[in-house]
């Protein structure tokens, strides 16, 4: 079983030695950033350095997600459009995330465009055509993150976008079932279940290639797990504290042995967990489960 655990580089970049790192299998650091002229960014290469350092003396395979929501009051899906209508910098764009995979020795390259609109799924699919044709030379993994299923306008522009070409060439899926806000629980199980239905059922990805999301924060205030079990010992059990909604520990070990039957379980952000000695622990859990027959 995959346990993908995103890494948020932009908050709470102390925490990588609190971080029970022996439950995850891979590591997406989160993000290298695209600008417009296909030149990329990392904030802080210094702690690109030391996370991959303490991953790699671990063994665990530290992939490169590229992209993101935003930088600010910049929108990342604006400039992947932007660079996909221009030649020389798409170009550039490729040639730059390969030199930093080799620079700082990924593993492999999570591709996260949130969301490519069904006009550009063709830009889309020569995106990702371009990585795996790289990605193989050297040997190393490309992955996307993409949209969770919902009815509407929504789901035809988020997810048919993700043409059958493009889930062919990607190793496998890490749907992004969290942030609903048509629900009472922004991440809720039934959420996930529609999520591999769709996925599986009707568009026939096999169920290997299928990681459902598990967030370590709240909606809508953002807070991390950390500072919510500070509200008492129930709040890591419930999915709700205030005006809240989670995934407490029932929903997490629900959704790690759902994820036993698929690909795995990807997790945004492991960064925002318990300290790996606290009892509260969330990967602690998803730990003993991934491993228990």
């Amino acid at each position: 079983m995959r346990v993908i655990g995103y890494y948020n580089s932009f908050d709470r970049q102390d925490a990588i030695n609190a971080i029970n790192l022996d439950a995850i299998t891979h590591l997406n650091y989160a993000f290298l950033l695209p600008a417009s002229d296909g030149s990329v960014y990392f904030k802080d290469e210094d702690d690109v350095k030391r996370v991959v350092k303490i991953c790699k003396e671990k063994g665990i395979k530290v992939y490169v997600s590229l992209g993101g929501a935003c930088d600010g009051e910049i929108i990342i899906s604006n400039v992947f459009e932007d660079i996909m209508k221009d030649e020389l910098a798409f170009n550039t764009l490729i040639y730059n995330v390969m030199q930093m995979v080799e620079k700082y020795e990924f593993d492999g390259i999570d591709v996260d465009w949130e969301y490519p609109w069904i006009e550009y799924k063709d830009h889309f699919e020569r995106l990702i055509k371009a990585l795996r044709e790289r990605a193989d030379i050297v040997n190393i993994g490309l992955t996307i993150a993409i949209h969770r299923a919902i009815e509407g306008e929504v789901k035809f522009n988020r997810l048919e976008s993700v043409t059958d070409k493009v889930v062919s060439m990607v190793d496998w899926l890490n749907i992004m079932t969290y942030d609903d806000s048509d629900e009472d629980n922004h991440s809720s199980i039934e959420r996930a279940k529609n999520s591999l239905n769709y996925w599986n059922d009707i568009r026939k990805v096999p169920k290997d290639k299928l990681l459902i999301g598990i967030p370590f924060y709240a909606r809508p205030s953002e807070k991390p797990y950390y500072k919510i079990i500070r509200g008492g010992d129930k709040s890591a059990f419930d999915d709700f504290w205030g005006e809240d909604s989670y995934n407490g520990i029932y929903t997490v070990k629900e959704k790690a042995l759902l994820g036993k039957q698929y690909g795995g379980v990807i997790i945004w952000a492991i960064n925002f967990d318990a300290p790996k000695d606290d009892e509260y622990n969330l990967l602690s859990i998803i730990n003993y489960l991934s491993k228990k027959d």
